[in-house]
């Protein structure tokens, strides 16, 4: 069997990047297990530190690669950032795991994305984009602000909540000088949170953070909450409450038209779920991310979740890209098919013309 020539596109936390604005940037331990998890698929693994000079990085490897796994976040391209590495490998012909540029685009702009999954009929909290100076229109304290245009909780803590025009002035003003863009501003959700993964036309275990249970009952999922918050998260069985948030969440997924892995943040008020944001690259790290969490719950190992991550972009793109996969992936089919195999199941959700597949314990 020849081997599948894989690039590993992600942004490499080095030392003194302890700023906040390297938080989605891959540490050591993630780079490394991601690279034995693709060099254990059969694959030819080569990293790439994605840098100012990325086009020209992929054009020079366009006739070796036969797939990028992408999982950039780039830096200071702001709402294109994510799209970077998708819109090179497009213009290259390039197969890319992961979301189109267009996808990218819209979720990075968390203002579009409400209003694409609300076209659907997801419920999402109401909300304004501002600047300082701008007036208050006809929302309700309290208030929750944030980057329009950030992921991992950049830009969030816990005096991000505001109860008046005084503290909503302040709040707009940190996010406009840190980060020179609009907040969004958004009608704070009190209730407990949920974050539903989806890989290929699997959906994970749901986390449910209930934040009564986490020390000092913080009200956001801030950074430091992130790092403390793993012994107090609950997993839900597939029973009708899973089962009725999960179809509202593939709602949202096929909405923003994310494609091979997403995760997606939600909160509950008065028995409705509403719509946050999307991740539609989301964190790999082995132990701590979201969707590592979730596999576990399932019975996925970390080194079983990339491989299904790369089996579903390779089972997207086959039919467009026959030659580049030919007699490379016998390997990574068996490696996916056996980790399904041993996975918990919980049966499935039809929606329009699309199965998904629930991983998970039923009770």
């Amino acid at each position: 069997m020849e081997k599948l020539n894989i690039a590993y596109t992600c942004n490499v936390r080095k030392p003194g990047m302890e700023d906040e604005r390297y938080g989605e940037f891959e540490s050591p331990e993630t780079i490394e297990t991601v690279i034995n998890a693709l060099e254990r698929a059969g694959a030819n693994v080569e990293l790439i530190d994605v840098g100012p000079d990325i086009f020209q990085q992929l054009e020079k490897r366009k006739n070796r690669i036969d797939i990028v796994f992408n999982n950039t976040e780039g830096l200071n391209e702001k709402e294109l950032r994510e799209a970077i590495v998708p819109f090179f490998c497009e213009f290259l012909n390039i197969p890319y795991t992961g979301s189109s540029p267009k996808t990218f685009i819209n979720k990075m702009d968390k203002a579009t994305a409400k209003r694409i999954v609300a076209y659907d009929g997801v419920p999402t909290a109401r909300f304004q984009l501002m600047k300082p100076q701008d007036r208050l229109r006809d929302l309700a304290f309290p208030l929750m602000v944030k980057p329009y245009s950030e992921g991992t909780s950049i830009g969030i803590n816990q005096k991000s909540k505001v109860n008046n025009l005084a503290e909503l002035e302040q709040a707009i003003e940190t996010i406009f000088t840190q980060f020179n863009q609009p907040a969004l501003v958004e009608e704070f959700l009190d209730g407990k949170e949920y974050t539903i993964g989806f890989i290929g036309n699997y959906l994970l275990p749901i986390l449910e953070i209930d934040f009564a249970k986490i020390p000092g009952q913080p009200q956001l999922r801030d950074p430091y909450v992130k790092s403390i918050e793993n012994p107090f998260i609950s997993h839900l069985p597939w029973n009708e409450k899973a089962r009725s948030f999960a179809s509202l969440a593939i709602k949202a997924h096929e909405a923003l038209e994310v494609r091979d892995y997403n995760r997606m943040d939600f909160r509950e008020r008065d028995g409705q779920l509403y719509f946050l944001e999307a991740n539609v690259i989301p964190g790999l790290h082995p132990t701590e991310a979201d969707l590592t969490n979730m596999c576990r719950h399932a019975g996925v190992a970390h080194a079983d979740m990339v491989v299904l991550i790369l089996s579903a972009a390779v089972k997207r793109l086959s039919e467009q890209y026959p030659e580049r996969f030919k007699k490379k992936t016998e390997l990574l089919t068996e490696l996916a098919n056996k980790a399904i195999c041993k996975a918990t199941h919980a049966g499935e959700i039809v929606y329009q013309d699309r199965v998904y597949k629930l991983l998970g314990k039923l009770f």
